[in-house]
């Protein structure tokens, strides 16, 4: 799992300063299972069919970065059990 969180420049791509990625890739072959960022148009949303839709996004709805980090945590533990069972 990474987490990077880097404060930008105010853009109409990221009015609030804040550039955030966060994934989880497959330990054996680094592929991405899920992956978290934010820009404009979508804010903060996740990209859960990845590799094979990259383009699919669902919106997160959180207030800053810290939100999204602990929704993204959540996410990252649901799957994992799933995968388990």
């Amino acid at each position: 799992m990474v987490i990077k969180v880097f404060r930008v420049d105010r853009s109409l791509r990221f009015p609030q300063g804040i550039k955030a990625k966060f994934l989880l890739q497959n330990k054996e072959d680094r592929s991405l299972m899920l992956l978290m960022d934010n820009h404009e148009p979508f804010g903060f949303h996740m990209h859960t069919r990845l590799p094979h839709d990259p383009d699919h996004r669902i919106p997160v709805h959180v207030h800053d970065y810290r939100e999204a980090i602990i929704y993204f945590k959540e996410e990252v533990r649901r799957l994992l059990e799933n995968e388990k069972n």
